[in-house]
């Protein structure tokens, strides 16, 4: 295997036994974390899913031997051994490739359409999706001052920027993203803020693609007016690397490991390229990492990655709303749902299988299927608009053909990590989950359940913003899969603003949170 010397970054991931402790050597010092995650539902023997986030120092044209070496609790050791070597010297590059600058009162108006229209694209009834959108107007004008109602100071240059890192399989490559930066041409007395945000976009955006109407594009250039550097990658199989090497690529869906190595790989571009005005180049930045849906689950996969390595930044708040952060139950409830054998359930209670499966079959699979061994196809899974029976059947009842599907989606889980108070390290992150139980999309119990794995060693608050009357009210009025679960992230949202907000105040001595109206 031979990988570019500038990704210092490196996962092992293997099945092993439970409670094993792991100790790792090798010529490039070797650091790193073993992440133990419970796996259920599959054959055989009692068994740990580990990945070992790891991070080395590394030279060109090097040879290497990383050892890992395990100890039980009876005593017994194991070890296992990764060779690999590095390509030549390639130095990292972050190249702009194209921009646009969007004045200050402009940035003012953009998210109040975007808002309403976001709403109706949900909706294909012209009735409900007026009902709505005017529900949510009236939302943001009465719940989320921030989004609707915070003056930008500033314009904004947004960049779309070619950075190195690695495609799916490891290899070097060239992806896309997004920086954006308030344009402080001809402002003398600019003094940067105190931190620096990192976006995780959701299905279906491409920030790097600079559009005016791509909803994570138009939060970063709203957070950007009030002086913060933004970074805001696009996963690999979108933006530049939609098509490679002469055919289409799947999206890395979900797929924890490699969504977060590409994201940190940007961000330290970023903090390591020409943008020194916009933070504090002398010291590790601090860092807020922000996604919904499916952002919220690269959130969490990035800020586990972070915890390894001299990464020049700390990660200060997470923020993570309506993700699958147990994406094998989520997924299993689905086939609940379809199967008829939901009784109650959690995980499928409110889910719509035949909504739901657009996202199984066209975001979830593909990469899965191109990316890892799954010994599957999509013709195994599904047939035109309906799942294989087979599939369903044999999935809920522990058809060892499945085995390798289930491992794989419980390796992008985070909730069935093990004992984390004693495996993660990053003790000052706040993280603030948000989800609403109204969710038709992505089960609550996702949050729930993350939430409780977290706080005993944690700083983490579970918000019940997304749970009052009106979340009820839309539930029960506009039967529409994505509408509850789009409102509650721009609840989410107006609070990371407000965060912003506030922290910028203080910073000047002061204090603008606008009053809250509770509904």
């Amino acid at each position: 295997m031979s990988i570019d010397p500038a990704s210092s970054r490196l996962n092992i991931v293997h099945l092993g036994r439970p409670g094993l402790r792991y100790r790792y050597t090798g010529a490039c010092s070797p650091t790193g974390l073993a992440v133990r995650r419970s796996v259920t539902d599959l054959g055989g023997e009692e068994q740990e899913l580990v990945s070992h986030q790891l991070a080395c120092t590394m030279r060109p044209l090097t040879s290497y031997r990383i050892t890992l070496d395990a100890t039980a609790t009876d005593g017994r050791r194991y070890r296992g051994e990764l060779e690999y070597s590095t390509t030549g010297t390639v130095r990292s590059s972050l190249d702009v490739v194209d921009h646009v600058t969007v004045p200050a009162a402009y940035a003012d108006e953009l998210f109040k359409g975007f808002i309403t229209e976001a709403v109706l694209d949900e909706i294909d009834s012209p009735v409900l999706g007026l009902l709505a959108a005017g529900i949510v107007a009236e939302l943001a004008e009465q719940r989320w001052p921030n989004l609707a109602a915070w003056p930008a100071e500033f314009g904004v240059v947004s960049q779309r920027v070619a950075y190195t890192s690695r495609d799916p399989r490891g290899v070097r490559a060239q992806l896309s993203g997004l920086v954006a930066m308030p344009d402080i041409a001809g402002i003398g007395d600019f003094e940067h803020r105190d931190r620096v945000v990192l976006l995780e976009h959701a299905t279906g955006s491409t920030p790097g693609s600079l559009s005016l109407t791509d909803s994570w594009h138009v939060l970063a250039v709203l957070i950007a007016s009030h002086g913060y550097l933004v970074v805001a990658p696009d996963n690999w199989g979108r933006g530049a690397t939609a098509h490679h090497n002469g055919s289409d690529q799947p999206e890395t869906y979900l797929m924890a490991n490699r969504v977060a190595g590409n994201g940190l790989d940007l961000l330290a571009a970023v903090l390591d390229g020409d943008y020194d005005e916009f933070h504090d180049a002398a010291a590790d930045v601090d860092v807020s990492i922000v996604g919904y849906s499916q952002g919220g689950h690269s959130a969490m996969a990035g800020w586990l990655a972070s915890q390894v390595g001299d990464t020049g930044f700390v990660v200060r708040e997470v923020y993570s709303g309506g993700a699958p952060h147990d994406l094998y139950r989520t997924f299993r409830g689905t086939l609940q749902h379809v199967a008829g054998s939901c009784d109650g359930d959690p995980w499928c209670r409110n889910v719509e299988g035949e909504a739901v499966l657009p996202y199984v079959r066209d975001r979830i699979l593909p990469g899965l299927f191109e990316y890892v061994d799954v010994d599957l196809d999509l013709a195994d899974v599904v047939d035109g608009d309906a799942f294989v029976d087979e599939f369903v059947t044999g999935f809920l009842e522990g058809e060892s053909r499945y085995d390798d599907l289930k491992t794989a989606l419980q390796l992008n889980s985070f909730t069935n990590i093990l004992d984390p108070e004693a495996t993660l390290t990053a003790r000052d992150t706040h993280v603030h989950l948000y989800h609403s139980a109204f969710d038709r999309l992505v089960p609550e119990q996702n949050t729930r359940d993350l939430a409780e794995l977290l706080m005993p060693g944690f700083d983490v608050t579970h918000h019940d913003a997304c749970n009052s009357d009106a979340y009820e009210v839309l539930f029960g009025t506009v039967p529409v899969v994505g509408v509850v679960h789009s409102v509650c992230g721009f609840e989410m949202l107006d609070a990371v603003l407000g965060d912003l907000r506030d922290r910028a105040a203080s910073a000047r001595g002061g204090s603008a949170r606008a009053t809250d109206e509770f509904w």
